[in-house]
């Protein structure tokens, strides 16, 4: 049987179009905290699909180099088929606290919702921390509460589910946890702040997909797949009444993080 993290990457990969839609627009404020240009070298950290890489090659240009990093083969895979086209990205399939690459090597680091999910949060932005230049700058957006993300919330809620607090990627939801974890892991000039918009991946089927597919409750259905026709019907009728204009709009709440 498949492990917990083989099934999240076989769901990221699976409906990576639909997620770039949700999650790429939540990630540019952060995106600008680094200030990308022509001739940078980046690291993403958590890539995925590779939507960011894209982003991020534009504005370094052919000059520069973008290094995706994933733990994730399936997800990569698709990252590598959009990416093929651009010699000036790199794609590594690592666990962030193990990354062996060089020191001082990098101009800045970005991640999209990757950061939560370190197995070792202190060791691994330590390592990230090694890798960046002198002058280099660290930021990445990442969840707030899931009370406060009605993105998770509600799917979960309609479908009469709860979930314990390590089965949800909220890990980063207190900024006192994000401060103590990179101040241990020796950044300083640490800013937090908040983001709050909303989003959509499209109509009603799509939004469903996402929904019992990745975060909070894909996670339960993955793993209990014989919850998946139990559920749909009452996420469905929840999605629906956030319709506008043929599409469905949720509010997403995210720390916008930098540090260097």
């Amino acid at each position: 049987m498949p492990t917990s993290l083989e099934m999240a990457d076989a769901a990221r990969a699976e409906i990576a179009d639909l997620t770039d839609l949700q999650l790429l627009p939540l990630g540019q404020d952060a995106i600008a905290e680094i200030a990308p240009s022509p001739g940078q070298v980046i690291m993403d950290v958590g890539c995925g699909a590779g939507g960011s890489i894209l982003q991020l090659a534009e504005q370094v240009g052919e000059s520069g180099h973008i290094i995706g990093v994933d733990i994730g083969p399936r997800v990569l895979a698709v990252a590598r088929v959009r990416t093929a086209h651009l010699p000036q990205v790199t794609l590594i399939e690592a666990d962030a606290a193990r990354l062996q690459h060089p020191t001082q090597s990098v101009d800045a680091i970005y991640s999209g919702f990757g950061v939560m999910f370190f197995a070792e949060p202190v060791a691994a932005f330590a390592n990230l921390r090694r890798m960046l230049r002198p002058q280099g700058c660290l930021a990445f957006v990442c969840w707030r509460s899931l009370l406060e993300n009605e993105l998770d919330a509600l799917p979960l809620q309609a479908a009469e589910l709860d979930v314990a607090a390590d089965d949800t990627p909220f890990s980063f939801e207190d900024p006192d946890v994000i401060h103590s974890v990179l101040r241990d892991a020796g950044f300083g000039e640490i800013s937090i702040r908040k983001h709050d918009v909303s989003v959509s991946c499209g109509g009603l089927e799509d939004t469903l997909k996402v929904a019992t597919t990745v975060g909070a409750l894909g996670k339960i259905v993955r793993e209990t797949p014989s919850l998946l026709d139990k559920v749909k019907p009452r996420v469905r009728a929840a999605l629906s009444s956030k319709m506008l204009n043929g599409e469905v709009h949720l509010q997403a709440a995210t720390w916008i993080v930098s540090a260097a």
